[in-house]
């Protein structure tokens, strides 16, 4: 008997509708890695690698990517950052703002603001278990605050620079 789990009508729709998200995901993946991968090779003490979950003895190749990091991770390692982009989807999984205006420097935020610190204050209590960390709801609550706050800054200067540019429409 086949193990094959069914899918439910709406389920299928809902993963249709999710399908054309995949390269943005493993898109954010790889640049996490890359992000990862520059703070553990220029690092304040020399030789130290002080993120949890993190050996620096070992290789990851990313099933989408063309070539190695320098660490090893967990594989969900990047899962919480991905999750935070979903603020950004509509009720139809469609992009409030065009992906490309916002994906880099919110990943840059996340990362400086939030996850390098989690990570670091993890290997500090002695948190080793990648896929524990990975879990934490508390990284997934703050990651959610934050690309929340993200959004709205971006949507109030969007505004703002909407109604500059009718006062500008108006003056004329």
């Amino acid at each position: 008997m086949s193990n094959t789990p069914s899918l439910s009508e709406a389920e299928r729709q809902r993963l249709s509708k999710l399908l054309p998200l995949l390269p943005k995901g493993l898109w954010i993946e790889q640049r996490l890695f890359q992000i990862i991968e520059e703070h553990i090779t220029k690092p304040k003490k020399k030789g130290v690698v002080d993120l949890a979950s993190i050996d620096p003895r070992k290789n990851t190749l990313l099933p989408d990517s063309r070539y190695s990091f320098g660490f090893a991770a967990p594989a969900d390692i990047a899962m919480p950052i991905v999750a935070a982009y979903r603020v950004f989807l509509d009720e139809n999984y469609n992009w409030i703002i065009p992906f490309d205006e916002f994906a880099q420097d919110f990943l840059q935020h996340l990362w400086n603001n939030y996850y390098k610190k989690y990570l670091v204050s993890e290997k500090l209590a002695g948190n080793t278990v990648g896929s524990k960390i990975c879990r934490n709801p508390v990284i997934w609550d703050n990651l959610y605050v934050s690309a929340q706050s993200y959004l709205n800054q971006q949507l109030m200067k969007m505004v703002s620079s909407n109604t500059k540019r009718e006062e500008l429409k108006l003056v004329n």
